[in-house]
């Protein structure tokens, strides 16, 4: 589940984020303390459920939940007060919940319980790709194994390229750097692709592997990874990356430096 809360007292902001963070139903949590940024973020995003704290300088909870109804009318609005007068004008809103400050934790599992708009729980996904530490894999939560080790390491990068088509001649280059391009290194090299898709085609995943002549690449969609929720700003992988990416392969540092930079900008 998906959530915002905006409320321009940043220090009561910051605690309340926090606490829906460290909730296992929401998957990230994001806050606001100005309601046009707000605005802006959910008219792009695909948010379950936004917390408004109606008495807020500049734009009110009041017209921002006008303005996200018109953009997206499936967001559960619940508001956050500390005036019980302002209960009236929520319910002609036909808002999901009304909270008065300060707000427990207990309040919100309540309210997220009876949303108005049921959140539709989105299927797993059963390929699962850590990229931050050691890479790792898995399939249906059970780690992958593969005939040969240097298969995991050509997954992991195809995951690092994100969807993209590489050459057999990146690949070469890449993961054997500077040795050699022999035949039997080239045979090597069909042998792990071989490998990685029987795996995947076992498991009936075969069409997260994408192939064409002398090219391969992985469907981004079919894998739930933290390096691409890190890209999408999801607070719970911002929170897991440690200042390491695929720490066993020395190809990785460039990815790494990119987040590094990123992270400073």
């Amino acid at each position: 589940m998906r959530v915002v809360s905006v409320d321009d007292e940043s220090y009561i902001l910051e605690d309340f984020v926090d606490m829906l963070n460290a909730m296992p139903e929401i998957s990230d949590a994001k806050g606001f303390t100005d309601a046009d940024e707000a605005y802006e973020y959910i008219k792009n995003n695909q948010v379950d459920v936004a917390f408004l704290d109606i008495h807020m300088r500049g734009t009110d909870g009041l017209t921002l939940a006008k303005l996200i109804k018109d953009v997206n009318p499936n967001t559960n609005i619940v508001f956050l007060t500390a005036y019980s007068e302002y209960s009236m004008d929520a319910m002609k809103m036909h808002a999901s919940g009304y909270l008065l400050k300060p707000v427990s934790e207990e309040d919100v599992r309540e309210e997220l319980k009876d949303l108005r708009k049921p959140v539709e729980a989105g299927s797993p996904k059963r390929l699962k790709a850590q990229c931050f530490g050691n890479f790792e894999i898995y399939i249906d939560n059970v780690p992958c194994a593969f005939r040969y080790v240097k298969t995991k390491e050509l997954l992991a990068y195809l995951i690092d390229r994100r969807g993209a088509y590489v050459s057999n001649g990146e690949i070469l280059g890449t993961l054997w750097e500077d040795k050699e391009v022999t035949a039997s290194l080239e045979n090597y090299l069909r042998n792990l692709v071989g490998d990685l898709r029987a795996v995947f085609k076992e498991a009936g995943l075969e069409d997260a592997i994408l192939k064409k002549k002398g090219m391969i690449a992985i469907l981004p969609e079919a894998f739930e990874c933290d390096y691409y929720q890190w890209i999408d700003g999801i607070e719970s992988a911002l929170k897991q990356f440690a200042g390491e990416y695929m720490s066993q392969y020395s190809w990785s540092e460039f990815t790494l430096a990119g987040i590094e930079s990123r992270m400073f900008d």
